[in-house]
């Protein structure tokens, strides 16, 4: 019988504390910029919940829901802000290992009264009054789960799709090693609250516009290899965008193709920003190689075998800075 994990005991005691609280009734909820699976799944997996409860919840992104996640119920609620200055009872945000991966929408010192940090990275900061961190778990979403159990709330379908989608993608498909036996029993009760799997892959993986296409050829003829041959790495050129009339949003699971390549034990995108000069650096990696070391170098961080930095320069620069630390990483973990 599943149960909630005696690891998550205070800190879901102290989130009921705050969400049965009849003097809490204005919710800001919002994740990460470029939000994903998870974030998209998690931050309506908790509007439904709360306004279960009876409360007044405003949801907020950075950047826009990404097109293959607006078949989610509700997706179109969420509101993209660079700032609000409403106040609010209290602030929940999701897999934000560092605020400022928030983007500035809200001061949450200054525009709630109480703040709460749901996140599943590797590295865990404790910024908010009510910290619920767990690295071991695959998902934020697969943690808003015990959420709903610890309340006694049983799912509605629309909640399981929310909450199933943000587990799926976070493990690709329960392929990645995150993946861990609660991912797949949790999975299975979503089943049975009403999700259909060959409707979540055509939705998040199965369809792909014309466009997105063109990027994604335009992507597999820039595949690199590095010269140990266990490197491979993909750039994207705001011309790419351009000339594909395309967006950032559409990059989703292009990296994975370097990952094909036999005996490639880390892959990389790097992207140019709309932010001059700046390029965003996604890692990929195999089971034992920890990635998130690589990208803390340069200021970022995420999981084990997947995690992210955005370095400062052109991209021929930035290429050269990033593949010899990768290069020097594999070579002293011989």
């Amino acid at each position: 019988m599943l149960k909630v994990p005696r690891k998550y005991i205070s800190q879901l005691a102290a989130l009921k504390s705050v969400l049965k609280n009849p003097k809490n009734k204005f919710f800001f909820v919002a994740g990460h910029q470029r939000p994903d699976g998870d974030t998209i799944g998690g931050i309506l997996a908790l509007y439904s919940l709360l306004i279960r409860l009876k409360k007044n919840v405003e949801l907020f992104s950075y950047d826009s829901v990404p097109s293959f996640l607006k078949f989610l119920s509700d997706s179109e609620k969420i509101k993209k802000v660079k700032k609000t200055d409403r106040q609010f009872d209290v602030a929940i945000i999701l897999e934000c290992s560092e605020l400022y991966r928030l983007g500035n929408i809200i001061n949450p010192e200054k525009q709630s009264k109480i703040t709460i940090n749901i996140d599943h990275h590797a590295y865990e900061r404790k910024w908010a009054d009510i910290n619920w961190t767990d690295s071991h778990s695959s998902s934020v979403s697969e943690m808003i789960f015990y959420l709903f159990m610890s309340l006694e709330l049983p799912l509605t379908k629309e909640e399981a799709i929310s909450l199933y989608v943000g587990i799926v993608t976070d493990t690709h498909n329960f392929t990645q090693t995150n993946t861990n036996a609660q991912s797949h029993i949790i999975a299975s009760e979503l089943l049975r609250s009403g999700v259909e799997p060959p409707v979540i892959e055509k939705n998040v993986y199965g369809t792909k516009s014309l466009n997105t296409l063109r990027l994604l050829g335009a992507s597999l003829r820039n595949i690199k290899i590095d010269k140990t041959d266990k490197i491979a790495y993909i750039q994207i050129m705001n011309k790419d965008f351009y000339e594909t009339k395309t967006a950032p949003e559409d990059t989703e699971e292009i990296i994975n193709y370097a990952g094909m390549i036999p005996n490639v034990l880390v892959w990389l995108l790097f992207r140019e920003t709309q932010k001059k000069n700046f390029v965003k650096v996604s890692f990929r990696s195999v089971k034992d190689i920890d990635v998130n070391k690589i990208a803390q170098k340069f200021g970022g961080g995420g999981h084990k075998n997947a995690a992210g930095c955005t370095i400062k320069g052109k991209m021929e620069r930035v290429v050269k800075i990033v593949i010899p630390v990768v290069e020097k990483y594999l070579y002293n973990r011989r």
